[in-house]
């Protein structure tokens, strides 16, 4: 029984970090996002959907600001506005109506999203998603009471 040595599965490890998410990955991670996508757009939206889709604009952004997107900063800037009111107005009034602009812009989101986590290096992934990490225990730390603050 053979063993490789350490220094070649960090080896590996470091390479993969330099090529695109590996097919099947990309696919279990976008379908995630596509599906509360499409149940926003049925009409089953939720602070939970809202949320997943709040994660897929940031994660764009933050591979778009390090030169992996194709959709203006602006657009992203206003889907993000966009979906904080829809978010506001169904946790103070439980209207979770998302209007047909955001849903538009939300697809055309989703779908830089997946272009992005099967063209872009592992690397810059890991980054965009730390920093998302960063984000989100941030604001648990200033909000500990906040439900719902998980991703």
């Amino acid at each position: 029984m053979s063993r490789k040595p350490f220094g070649a599965t960090q080896a590996r490890r470091a390479k993969a970090l330099f090529l695109p998410m590996p097919r099947a990955d990309a696919d279990r991670v976008i379908l995630q996002h596509r599906t509360a996508l499409e149940a926003v757009r049925a009409g089953y939206a939720d602070a939970g959907l809202a949320r997943r889709l709040f994660t897929t604009i940031l994660l764009t952004r933050y591979l778009t600001e390090e030169g992996h997107g194709l959709l203006d900063l602006g657009l992203l800037d206003e889907a993000e506005q966009m979906l904080s009111t829809a978010l506001d107005n169904g946790e103070d009034r439980g209207d979770w109506n998302f209007p047909p602009a955001l849903i538009d812009l939300l697809s055309r989101i989703v779908n830089e999203h997946d272009r992005q986590l099967r063209e872009t290096r592992l690397q810059a992934i890991v980054r965009a998603s730390e920093r998302l990490d960063r984000l989100i225990g941030s604001n648990k730390r200033e909000r500990p009471d906040t439900p719902g603050t998980e991703s």
